[in-house]
């Protein structure tokens, strides 16, 4: 199953649009990032992890794929947790 929500990304103070899509299937445990991520693009894994526990939802009995597009661009901090937590429930 595939999900796509779209989001905004930050260089300098010009904004992005940056397009989150996510797959999700039965075949591993794990969740993995990809588009050119920074470190802190990469933890929000564990946030949105944590967040999605919080509501008694578990996701992590399914390989969940992240790919934020467009990937020629640097993504950095915090700003997609929230579109990367929306489509994984979707």
């Amino acid at each position: 199953m595939t999900v796509k929500v779209s989001s905004i990304g930050l260089k300098g103070l010009e904004g992005y649009r940056v397009q989150v899509e996510v797959r999700i299937s039965q075949d591993t445990e794990s969740m993995v990032i990809v588009g050119l991520p920074d470190a802190s693009v990469k933890e929000s894994r564990e946030r949105v992890l944590a967040s999605i526990a919080h509501f008694d939802l578990d996701v992590t009995d399914k390989k969940v794929v992240v790919n934020l597009s467009p990937s020629d661009q640097k993504k950095n901090g915090s700003l997609f947790d929230l579109a990367i937590a929306i489509a994984a429930l979707k």
